[in-house]
Parts: C-alpha cells; structure tokens; sequence
C-alpha cells in the first residue's frame, strides 16, 4: 500500500508541475493578453481530459489490486471475528451475575443480564 501511495503523489507532483510550467511558459511568451487567455484555456480543457484519462486508468490498475486486497483480508476478519465471538460470550457470561447482584443493591433499577449493565454504561447512567 505504501508503494502506490508514493506512485499516487508522483503523479501528481508530475501533474502539478506540468501545469505550473505549461502556465509559465504561456505567461512569459509575447503574445497579446486575449491570444494568451484563449490559449490557457484550450489547454487547461487539454490538461484536464489527460488528469482524467490517467484516473481512469488508476482505477483500472486498482481494481484487480484492491480485490485482490479483499480476498485476503476478508477470510483474516472472519477468523478474527470466529475467535473473539467466544471469548466475548465467556466474558458476557462471568459478567452477567456480577452485573445482577450489583443491580440487586442499586435502588429502583434492575438488570437482567449483561446487556442491561450495557444499556445503562451507553445512556450515561450509573449502574
């Protein structure tokens, strides 16, 4: 990933420049200001049909890359995903006693499992 970041700001540190030079270079030449204008603009519509080709054809690079970057990470959340579902049901279940012996004491407020002690954590009120 890092490699296409440096691809992506040579490219535009490219880009920039030749539009900073393209814009010097008309500027410095003698010519009358409306031959000037007309010129800057027939070649801003140029520089700007070429920037978007050049994208067009980054996404086309990127897409094979990006799904290839899925087909690898995808499987890796899923056995993350596979190995801290339990440990989070081991935790809920240690937890929820705890949670209603502590809700037992608290006047006017009861918990019913983890998920209460949940609710009340996420509304801002003590438990």
């Amino acid at each position: 990933m890092a490699n296409g970041d440096h691809g992506g700001s040579f490219v535009t540190g490219f880009l920039l420049g030749g539009v900073v030079g393209a814009l010097v270079g008309i500027l410095v030449a003698p010519r009358a200001g409306s031959e000037t204008r007309a010129q800057l603009i027939d070649q801003s519509e140029a520089l700007r049909e070429r920037a978007e080709e050049m994208a067009a054809r980054m996404r086309e690079n990127m897409g094979p890359t990006l799904e290839s970057v899925r087909e690898h990470v995808d499987p890796a959340v899923d056995s993350v995903r596979e190995r801290v579902g339990p440990a989070v049901d081991t935790v809920r279940e240690r937890v929820g006693p705890v949670t209603e012996a502590v809700a037992a004491h608290v006047p006017g407020r009861k918990a019913d499992s983890v998920d209460g002690a949940d609710a009340a954590v996420n509304s801002g009120e003590k438990a």
